[in-house]
């Protein structure tokens, strides 16, 4: 066996603990993921295969080093495993990376049988509509049996005058018989895709509206088995209780959450089940629950985040008796059909949802030791910056002008280098003035100078401050596009990529900078009218 003795340490020193394990290269690129419930003996199971096994050889002769996430549970290494290799796109992750790795319900059409189907399928190739994707993927098969069965739903393929077996069995919809009845398949077809749509309660609704409407007509045959139906569909939903998939795991969902030190709120939104993170938010230590609920209310009125919430929103916030109010607020304010619901989860399906983003939130934290390298890339530094301070001015029409300067030391809020500054020399409304002021007074012993000094604003606002500190690197983040100048970058500047993490923490700082003077212009605001 020929393989490094720095993988093979690496590899005893794993915990026997469920998790994900990651292989990488020379260029510290991951080249593959893994889920296990024992971490230690799953990746060592890969050494005692590398002779025989093709998989374990290819895996160990590329990798160099081998790294793991823990998680409470298998489960949790299942969904993080799935999120990690769409994010990453491993080489040798063959299964995973070219499609979801859970299930979903479809109706689709059949070539074959020239019918539309309902079928359990692990991938979207077809064209036709999806259910899910389903995480649970028994609770999905049981939902998934039972209306083939109740419903009558199975396309057997064959020709037989009498029926096939199953056709006795009242599973099959009787398509090998010469006297098939294809209108009464579709309409089958029909209540099967309103009981995924609606969920079992409306859909359970629906049915005894359909047999009070045939009830009415003398159309008694048909009641009968539309209550048939009923009996058999409150049997199975009261079978899967809570865990039923249908009526939420397809729903799109949107996640907030605060993290165990209430500094920092994380947006993200889970769609088709791979959860991508939109926004992250700090707050200043003493005012965070302040700042919470207008942070939250100002990103939806925001013009640049044009965008609906989703219909069901999970949180680890508190909202207290205000739930209900900003419930409909949302609702009110993109005119929605119906009442967003915010959940705190507590378990079950939105509970792991939860947790994965909780993951996710760990990991970013994780990502924050190379935030550095990013940002000397992003501005074309020579060095890279640990330390980033952002100034930011807040006024009402030109009264109670003030300042403020935040500082994140490797992407992490350092609040006692935190400043607000009430504006002295600068009559009336004049930002770059102010700025100049301010930026002035911050370093006018010319220590504690920051890697990096980061303006709100655009070109003007930059060049008003730049010559302060002839030797120190400053750019500007101006808000419309979020683009970014500075005198090493060309004169239009540089978009952000907002789905990379520099990009984000760089508008996160920005932001928090605005709400933390802002909450200074209000105190000095409130003080004077109290006086």
């Amino acid at each position: 066996m020929n393989l490094e003795q720095a993988l093979l340490d690496q590899i005893k020193q794993l915990p026997h603990k469920p998790g994900v394990y990651l292989f990488k290269d020379f260029n510290r690129q991951i080249v593959y993921i893994g889920k296990a419930k024992d971490l230690c003996n799953r990746v060592n199971q890969y050494v005692q295969r590398f002779e025989i096994d093709v998989k374990a050889n290819a895996i160990l002769t590329g990798a160099v080093s081998v790294e793991c996430i823990e998680t409470a549970t298998e489960l949790e290494a299942l969904l993080l495993e799935a999120q990690l290799i769409q994010n990453h796109q491993p080489r040798f992750n063959v299964l995973l990376k070219e499609g979801q790795p859970f299930v979903y319900i479809t109706v689709a059409q059949s070539a074959a049988k020239g019918l539309p189907t309902l079928e359990l399928v692990r991938n979207k190739k077809k064209q036709g509509i999806y259910f899910g994707p389903f995480l649970e993927k028994n609770h999905a098969r049981a939902v998934y049996n039972f209306l083939i069965k109740t419903l009558r739903l199975k396309m057997c393929g064959k020709k037989i005058p009498g029926g096939c077996l199953y056709y006795h069995l009242g599973t099959c919809s009787g398509s090998c018989r010469g006297d098939f009845d294809e209108l009464g398949y579709r309409e089958r077809l029909g209540l099967a895709q309103l009981a995924l749509q609606k969920g079992h309660r409306k859909f359970l609704e629906y049915l005894q509206g359909e047999i009070a409407a045939a009830n009415k007509a003398l159309l008694f045959e048909r009641s009968r088995d539309l209550h048939q139906y009923v009996q058999s569909f409150e049997q199975v939903f009261n079978a899967l209780g809570s865990k039923s998939t249908i009526g939420n795991s397809y729903v799109k969902k949107d996640i907030w959450l605060l993290t165990d030190d209430k500094r920092e709120l994380l947006f993200f939104e889970e769609r088709d089940g791979v959860l991508k993170k939109r926004e992250h938010f700090y707050f200043y230590p003493q005012e965070e629950n302040e700042l919470l609920l207008e942070t939250i209310k100002e990103y939806f009125l925001s013009v640049y985040r044009q965008r609906q919430p989703a219909h069901v929103i999970l949180t680890n916030v508190d909202f207290g008796d205000d739930l209900e109010l900003f419930q409909q607020f949302l609702q009110s304010l993109h005119n929605l059909d119906l009442v967003p619901t915010i959940q705190q989860p507590a378990e079950g399906h939105y509970a792991q949802i939860m947790k994965m983003a909780q993951i996710q939130a760990v990991q970013d934290r994780a990502k924050r030791q190379t935030l550095g390298i990013m940002l000397k890339k992003l501005f074309l530094l020579p060095h890279e910056p640990k330390t980033i301070d952002c100034f930011d001015i807040s006024h009402k029409q030109g009264t109670f002008m003030v300042g403020a300067c935040v500082r994140f030391t490797n992407g992490q809020p350092e609040p006692d280098k935190f400043r607000r500054f009430k504006i002295n020399t600068v009559v009336g409304q004049n930002d770059y003035a102010s700025l100049r002021e301010i930026v002035g007074r911050r370093y006018k012993d010319g220590i504690d100078v920051p890697d990096l000094i980061l303006i709100d604003g655009g070109k003007g606002q930059l060049h008003a401050v730049e010559d302060l500190l002839p030797q120190a690197e400053f750019a500007s983040l101006a808000k419309r596009e979020e683009t970014v100048f500075s005198k090493r970058l060309s004169s239009e500047g540089k978009k952000l990529d907002l789905q990379s993490f520099s990009g984000q923490v760089l508008v996160a700082l920005r932001d928090y900078t605005h709400h933390f003077a802002i909450s200074y212009h209000r105190l000095l605001a409130k003080n004077v009218v109290s006086e």
